[in-house]
């Protein structure tokens, strides 16, 4: 088979002939090698030989899927080819007539399944040649899985999808093949995977998990943001183990766990639980990649990713075509990465497959073959158990696997690591003794050699965990003063050294300002917990302020001081550095009265943050102790427009906390926020008239000149600058209308005679503050006015509406009026009837005048708010007919607001008398008298408006008190 060339550990170029001998391509991957700082790749690669070239020759390869025992190959032509592990022809299925998108065998490797943009899926025995399925769906389909039982089970069952977006199930029945829609609605169908009872198929929303076994829905996990379209890269789904997928989705990676619904307890046994009380799913592991993912797999504990590269000019453009070549031929080789479950990148290797300049992310696949029972301990696989990952591209299969031990020895020897190639023999074959024999006799060969950093290097490997072999070559290399060599190489677990150990090493780094770049990086790798941070503040303490102090080693002594606590002093030095991060620092340990003195290198760092970090703490930190320190800044920064920021701050939370400043800050107004100038003059009581309206008048800010003119009494100068720089007559006619000064008014006038423009301009703003007449007269004979007839008319228009406006006001304003007095002459008029509980005297007038007491019962039902209260008047009021008090009778009284009040029978016999001589005179009978309560509706109401009528509506007299009437009717005579 021929060996693929590559970058990083694999030699050669695309352009290699794949007919030359397996020797002489191994003599060209020695002379190809990098530089000996070349990092050992984990996986080696090989071209998939036979019948593959021929195959790809006219044709290109859009699948590919692998069994325990074949392969399946999916072509553009339709074509499913079933190759053995070298690439030989067993089977060729013509099942489409368009471009084969997935395939899929069953766990024994006696069917594959196949789907199709030509809308079929074809299942083929690879045993049995008359035994063939072939489903038509109408639409393109993209994804396909067979039942891992297909052999096994009778139902026979699959599941395919695709731009219909709909999840068939198809099973056998009692009457033939059905199809059942597990899920549809999301858009196109790009990926499914079957792996025991669980199905997981990815959409434009995202990823969700079937339960076959339960008959319901795992899972969804959500599409990542930013993610490509589907249908120009495809998500990628790949099944680690039956609880374990793995999801490849553009630029993002995720590791979900699928939870079962059984608990196994400590004895071993099952048990079941309700589904509701466990999770059903975790994401393990989620990152982001700087790549386009191509393909996924696992490898042990970490993930095999075929990466795709987009080209700076195509950017996210690319992966958006769905075009299969790219006329610009520029893109970048695909690259295998070895990557963690924590992003962490193992290795990399760059694949120069044939035609990869023309290729885009969607052209590229990988697929793994886990073999069952294959082990992976201690990072390496048993022999013969290693997985293989396929690498298809249209043109090429490339193979790749993990290399052995034997590689890495010949990986070593090539690239001349002679020493390390024998210490890896002998660590693969000999004792523990002799390992640490050969590594101690290793480390002093080179320390003679002067190599102190490869020996410092190769101590992690040859020392191990023999603590005791670790602290003696520790002590040797600082004898040697070589230790800072060693000290990245240290181990803080497994084994962990003596404290004192730790300190030399980091007082080591201090004292040599060479490495304190290293001492910082140790300090916050190494846990707190290995060293005591005091013997090495005490070693660095006394370089401050010396010029081997460097920035790094500020930085190391902050952490240093983190470590013990002092916090105050690790602010400072933080400050001085500048770190975005001082802060975080100041609210994570309340060092808000630290910042007294780190005023200006706050404000350096973040202005913003810093000022409002001052306004929060003013009564800390006043703006005496900032002002100052800005002042100060000099040079070092633009102090002034940080003064500006501040004290506008400040204004706005507390305008009177910074008064000794606002002369200042009249000033940074000016220079650097004009549109605030004006509001703060007007809000401000705290600054000099006369330094504020030289500065106005040398930035020219009129308007700004205006109002510090008008509050300094100069307000016949203020209209001058109004009308002669600003010539807004408008704010004219409003400056003076706001002064009340009749001098002012006259000032304004002739300053606008001598313009006729301003003049008509003043004709038209004036009306309703001056005269007009007034103004016509004192203008010049013989000055042409723009516009002057239609300003008249205007001026003369709006004299005629206000008139009207102020006549129709008065007119409403007289009316209100009159009916109001009539309201209150009404209201004075009537009585209010003060009845007794005991109805006895009631009783007694019903006999006499049976017809007067049924009308008052009738208008007394029809009043609501009918007052009845027990007669209490007190003392020397009598009735004004029989004199009697009214208290003595008990009798109902009817009370007037000309305060005269009448026992009701009085006043009754009174009316009923007048009522007869007036029913002799008219020659009518049954006309009858009522009396008011005091409180009537409007109906009511309405009725006695008239008052020279005597009687309402329904024919009967009103009460009215006897003294009055025949008063006036005698001063009427």
């Amino acid at each position: 088979m021929a060996s693929l060339p590559s970058e990083n550990g694999v030699d050669g170029d695309d352009e290699r002939e794949e007919e030359e001998e397996e020797d002489e391509e191994e003599e060209g991957e020695e002379n190809g090698e990098e530089e000996e700082g070349e990092e050992e790749p984990r996986l080696k690669y090989q071209r998939m030989g036979g019948n593959v070239p021929s195959l790809l020759s006219n044709d290109a390869a859009s699948c590919i899927a692998v069994a325990a025992r074949m392969i399946a190959l999916g072509t553009h032509d339709g074509t499913v080819h079933i190759l053995d592990f070298l690439g030989n022809q067993v089977k060729e299925f013509r099942a489409h007539t368009a471009p084969v998108n997935d395939l899929s065998f069953d766990t024994e490797g006696e069917y594959i399944g196949s789907c199709s943009d030509d809308g079929s899926v074809v299942i083929n025995s690879l045993f049995t040649d008359d035994e063939k399925l072939k489903f038509d769906y109408h639409r393109p389909m993209k994804a396909i899985s067979l039942d891992p039982d297909y052999t096994k089970k009778q139902s026979k069952r699959f599941v395919a999808g695709g731009l219909a977006g709909h999840l068939y199930m198809n099973s056998k029945k009692w009457f033939g093949y059905k199809d059942q829609v597990l899920h549809s609605g999301e858009g196109p169908i790009h990926s499914v995977k079957w792996r025991a009872s669980l199905i997981a198929w990815a959409n434009d929303a995202g990823v969700k998990v079937y339960d076959t076994a339960k008959d319901q829905r795992v899972t969804f996990i959500e599409r990542p943001r930013g993610s490509p379209r589907p249908e120009a890269l495809i998500p990628h789904l790949v099944w680690q183990d039956d609880t374990l997928l793995v999801i490849g989705w553009g630029t993002s990676v995720k590791i979900a766990s699928i939870k079962s619904d059984q608990q196994k307890p400590a004895y071993g046994t099952y048990r079941q639980v309700q589904m509701s009380s466990l999770n059903q799913v975790d994401i393990v592991a989620s990152f982001q990649t700087s790549y386009f993912i191509s393909g996924i797999a696992p490898f042990g504990d970490s993930l095999v990713i075929l990466a795709y590269i987009p080209t700076e000019e195509d950017g996210v453009k690319e992966i958006s075509s769905t075009t299969t070549l790219s006329r610009q031929g520029n893109a970048q080789r695909p690259e295998i990465r070895i990557v963690s479950w924590n992003s962490d990148e193992l290795t990399m290797d760059a694949l120069p497959v044939h035609g990869f300049e023309h290729y885009k992310a969607k052209d590229y696949s990988l697929a793994h073959a886990p073999f069952p029972g294959s082990s992976y301990a201690g990072g390496q696989w048993a022999a013969g158990d290693e997985p293989l990952y396929y690498i298809v591209s249209p043109k090429d299969v490339v193979i790749a696997k993990p290399r052995d031990a034997e590689d890495h020895i010949n990986w070593l020897l090539q690239h001349g690591f002679h020493e390390k190639a024998l210490a890896a023999v002998e660590a693969g074959e000999g004792r523990n003794e002799l390992i640490d024999k050969v590594g101690a006799g290793y480390l002093d060969h080179l320390i003679v050699e002067r190599k102190y950093a490869e020996a410092a290097s190769l101590c992690p490997k040859l020392l191990r965990g023999s603590a005791s072999a670790w602290e003696r070559w520790v002590f040797h290399f600082a004898q040697l003063r070589q230790l800072p060599v060693l000290v990245p190489f240290m181990p803080t677990d497994n084994p962990r050294l003596k404290d004192t150990v730790y300190e030399v090493a980091l007082v080591a780094l201090a004292t040599n300002p060479l490495y304190h770049k290293e001492l910082l990086s140790t300090v916050k790798s190494w846990p707190r917990s290995v060293y005591s941070a005091l013997p090495v503040i005490s070693a660095i303490e006394p370089q401050l302020n010396t010029s081997s102090m460097t920035d790094a080693l500020k930085e190391a002594l902050a952490e240093l001081y983190v470590i013990d606590g002092q916090h105050e002093k690790a602010f400072a030095l933080y400050a001085d550095l500048l770190k975005p991060e001082v802060f975080d620092f100041i609210e994570k340990y309340n060092l808000h009265e630290a910042i007294r003195g780190k005023v200006v290198q706050l404000m350096l760092l973040d202005c913003k943050r810093a000022t409002a970090l001052f306004i929060q703490n003013r009564d800390l930190i006043a703006p005496s102790e900032v002002v100052p320190q800005l002042l100060k800044a000099g040079k070092k920064c633009d102090s002034r427009y940080y003064l500006y920021l501040y004290l506008h701050a400040l204004f706005q939370v507390s305008p009177n906390s910074g008064k000794d400043y606002h002369d200042m800050q009249v000033e940074l107004y000016a220079e650097y926020d004009t549109k605030m100038l004006l509001p703060f003059l007007r809000s401000s009581q705290h600054y000099k008239l006369e330094k504020a309206y030289e500065l106005c008048v040398k930035k020219d800010l009129l308007r700004e000149q205006v109002f510090v003119l008008g509050r300094m009494g100069n307000a016949k100068q203020a209209l001058a600058v109004i009308i002669n720089k600003l010539g807004d007559i408008e704010e004219a006619v409003e400056f003076v209308s706001m002064q009340h000064d009749d001098d002012l008014w006259e000032e304004l006038i002739k300053q606008c005679l001598n313009r006729p423009e301003m003049v008509g301009l003043l004709l038209e703003h004036t009306v309703g503050n001056l005269d007009p007449l007034y103004i016509v007269n004192m203008v010049p004979n013989g000055l042409e006015i723009p516009r002057l007839r239609d300003r008249l008319v205007k001026i003369v228009t709006d004299y005629r509406t206000e008139t009207s406006l102020r006549h129709g006001c008065n007119d409403i304003l007289k009316t209100d009026i009159v009916n109001l007095l009539v309201k209150c002459f009404n209201e004075a008029r009537r009585g209010v009837c003060l009845s007794n509980e005991e109805d006895d005297s009631r009783g007694k007038r019903e006999d006499n005048s049976r017809s007067i007491s049924q009308r008052m019962v009738v208008d007394k039902s029809l009043s609501i708010k009918m007052t009845e209260v027990k007669s209490k008047t007190r003392g020397d009021t009598r009735c004004c007919m029989c004199f009697d008090p009214v208290s003595i009778r008990g009798d109902t009284v009817v009370v007037f607001f000309c305060c005269h009040a009448y026992h009701m029978t009085c006043l009754m016999d009174a009316a009923f008398s007048d009522s007869n001589n007036n029913k002799t005179a008219k020659g009518s009978s049954g006309y009858g008298y009522g009396y008011d309560n005091g409180v009537e509706d409007e109906d009511t109401e309405d009725e006695e408006e008239d008052d020279s009528n005597d009687g309402d509506r329904s024919g009967r007299s009103r009460l009215r008190c006897i003294l009055c009437t025949t008063a006036a009717a005698a001063s009427a005579r």
